[in-house]
C-alpha cells in the first residue's frame, strides 16, 4: 500500500538513503531527471518548497521506491515477490504501478513531475484545499459541508471516502476554514486536519 499526496515531511528519507545504497541511487537518478537535488529538499525542506505539489509528489513517489528497496535489503527480495497486489492512495497509483512492473522507475519520476507541474498550476487558479474530518458518519459529513458551505458563501465538498469515520472534503479555502471551526463544536467531529495539499483535489473544483 502506497501514500499519496501530504504524507510528505521534512526529513524524510534521512536514514533510509545512508542504510540502503540502492535507495540513494533512486533519489540521484531522479534528481538527474528532475534537474535538482531531490533527496536534499526532502532532508533539508524548507516545508513550504516541500508542501508545494510540484515538489512533493516526485518526493513521495521516489521516497516510496527507496521504502521498497529498504524492504528488499531488509526482508530479503523474496518479501517483495511474495506480494500478490500492489494498491495506492491518489499519487500513490504511480507508486504501487512501478512496483507492480507496469511502469518503470524513470517515467513514474517523469510522470508525477508532470502530474505535480499540471496540479499546481490548477490550484495557483484557485484558492482551495483540503480537510479530513474524522469521527463522524459520511451523511453528517456531507450535511456539515452543506452547513459549510452555506455560511461561508464556497463551495466544499467530501472528495475521499477513507474508512468509516475518515472523510476527507475538498472545495475553496474559505469554505474549509468554516468547516474547520464548525466540526468540533457543532457538529461534534472527534477533530479535523487541514491536509498539506495546494488545493481542492479530487473534486472539479
Amino acid at each position: 500500500m502506497f501514500p499519496g499526496q501530504g504524507a510528505q515531511s521534512v526529513g524524510m528519507c534521512s536514514e533510509v538513503v545512508n542504510d540502503v545504497p540502492a535507495a540513494k541511487a533512486l533519489f540521484d537518478e531522479a534528481s538527474e531527471i528532475l534537474g535538482y537535488d531531490l533527496l536534499e529538499v526532502c532532508k533539508e525542506g524548507p516545508k513550504e518548497k516541500l508542501d508545494s505539489t510540484v515538489v512533493s509528489q516526485p518526493a513521495i513517489f521516489v521516497a516510496s521506491m527507496a521504502a521498497v528497496e529498504k524492504l528488499k535489503q531488509d526482508a530479503g527480495a523474496e518479501a517483495v515477490d511474495e506480494a500478490t497486489c500492489a494498491m495506492g492512495l491518489s499519487l500513490g497509483e504511480y507508486s504501487a504501478l512501478c512496483f507492480a512492473g507496469a511502469l518503470s522507475f524513470a517515467d513514474g519520476v517523469k510522470i508525477t513531475k508532470a502530474r505535480g507541474e499540471a496540479m499546481q498550476a490548477a490550484s495557483d487558479a484557485v484558492d482551495s484545499g483540503m480537510v479530513s474530518v474524522i469521527g463522524l458518519q459520511s451523511d453528517k459529513v456531507k450535511e456539515l459541508c452543506e452547513v459549510a458551505s452555506e455560511k461561508s458563501g464556497e463551495k466544499v465538498q467530501i472528495a475521499n471516502f477513507l474508512c468509516k469515520g475518515n472523510y476527507a472534503v475538498s472545495g475553496a479555502s474559505a469554505a474549509c476554514d468554516t468547516l474547520a471551526e464548525i466540526a468540533k463544536p457543532e457538529f461534534k467531529a472527534r477533530m479535523t486536519v487541514k491536509l498539506a495539499v495546494a488545493g481542492a483535489f479530487h473534486t472539479g473544483k
